[in-house]
């Protein structure tokens, strides 16, 4: 019973996940210039950016219904396999086991567009994204107090105990405030303002009910 509780939980979290694409149409002209190339290159890191957190969440729906996280892209399956980083077209680095999983982007420079672990990204969000990421943090440190109850038997006691202490809002750089007794999970934005970016609880994701 326990184990379908968490299958139940972490599905609802990752189905409360709205999919988002650019929408842009990107032309070349003729004679670039380096200002062109510039956002180019942003054009990518953004479409790589969106690639990683779609395989992330992929990764936490295969989690909740095999009990662990895929070992690699292949284990996932299509359409994962052949989605590729848009500037050099290499496939995506991906491996996972039963507690954790590590997402790189391929591009064979330094820096590259970053990595996804355990689902926290590794870049930090335009100031018009911090809302999305910040929530995209939430979901994070709630499935993973899920993920530990499922191995515990109970939820943890304080964000330290499953090693979230450091996942801060991007916003006011705050710890998360989080609730973890009995049957009550709770996890929300620390903004000491009203409306901030929301909270996560047993009953799904406080902005979703908005929408």
């Amino acid at each position: 019973m326990r184990s379908l509780t968490v299958i139940s939980a972490l599905m609802l979290l990752v189905l409360s996940v709205a999919c988002t694409s650019t929408g842009d149409d990107v032309t070349s002209p003729a004679f670039p210039n380096l200002l062109d190339e510039e956002k180019n290159s942003d054009s990518f890191a953004h479409e790589c950016h969106e690639n990683m957190r779609t395989i992330a969440g992929a990764c936490c729906v295969y989690l909740a219904s095999n009990g662990t996280y895929p070992a690699d892209l292949n284990t996932l399956g299509e359409p994962y396999t052949e989605m590729t980083c848009p500037e050099c077209g290499l496939p995506y680095e991906l491996k996972g086991d039963e507690k954790n999983f590590a997402l790189n982007c391929p591009l064979p420079e330094i820096p590259n567009h970053g990595s996804v672990i355990n689902g926290i990204v590794s870049w930090p969000p335009d100031p018009e994204e911090e809302e999305d990421y910040c929530r995209s943090n939430m979901r994070v440190i709630f499935c993973q107090a899920v993920i530990f109850s499922g191995t515990n038997g109970r939820y943890p006691r304080d964000l330290e105990e499953f090693g979230m202490e450091d996942v801060v809002c991007p916003t006011c750089g705050l710890t998360y405030e989080y609730i973890g007794v009995d049957t009550v999970l709770y996890v929300g934005c620390p903004i000491p303002a009203d409306p901030n970016h929301g909270f996560i609880d047993t009953n799904g994701t406080s902005w979703h009910a908005e929408d």
